[in-house]
């Protein structure tokens, strides 16, 4: 689990974890340039339109990467109600996505270690992007949820909310070990497979 398994490769560990943390950036600068774009400028206020990776990252989310293969950045800060919050918050996973695309594309021509350390970030950011889709918060699938679901739905997040990072970890752990996010992952695996193929890849 987590990058531990190459610990002993130095080199591949390096770029894996190197291209892992620039995925939490990308997912950070998709949100940010659509909140922007709304209108929302906050964003750009705390600097995360920008590359200083000192407003992207938090450091428990680099050590959890690490250890669980799976962390993230800190938060954009952003506050638009509806469908655009909702598609604010999408912007996550999407660029979770667009990065993976991007690495697998790269590793095919690439040789060691970055080719082989591109497909362990290839597939660090499809864990990323499957696990971001659940409506669990902090994710993005819960702020997306939470932005055009009715009083119901915001009220089972807050009570989901309310167990913390605890509660969080909790889930992610029992969705990994019951195969849910495994087959997610699978599914957008399949996705960018079929982008490839139909670049002659």
């Amino acid at each position: 689990m987590g990058l531990f398994p190459y610990l002993n490769d130095p080199p591949v560990f390096l770029v894996a974890f190197a291209f892992a943390v620039f995925g939490l950036v990308i997912h950070n600068l998709f949100q940010a340039y659509l909140a922007d774009r709304y209108g929302d400028t906050a964003p750009r206020r705390y600097g995360f339109l920008s590359l200083d990776l000192r407003a992207h990252l938090e450091p428990l989310g680099l050590v959890l990467l690490v250890l669980l293969g799976f962390g993230w950045p800190r938060f954009v800060p952003t506050g638009l109600p509806g469908r655009k919050g909702a598609m604010v918050a999408l912007m996550g996973p999407l660029g979770f996505l667009v990065a993976a695309f991007l690495y697998g594309l790269l590793a095919r021509f690439l040789p060691y270690p970055f080719g082989e350390g591109l497909w362990v970030a290839q597939r660090l950011l499809l864990l990323h992007a499957a696990i971001y889709l659940f409506p669990v918060p902090p994710l993005d699938g819960a702020k997306a949820l939470y932005a055009v679901g009715g009083y119901e739905a915001r009220r089972f997040l807050d009570q989901v909310a309310s167990y913390g990072p605890l509660g969080f970890i909790l889930i992610f752990l029992v969705l990994s070990f019951t195969g849910v996010t495994g087959s997610v992952v699978r599914g957008l695996a399949g996705l960018l497979e079929t982008f490839y193929r139909a670049l002659g890849l």
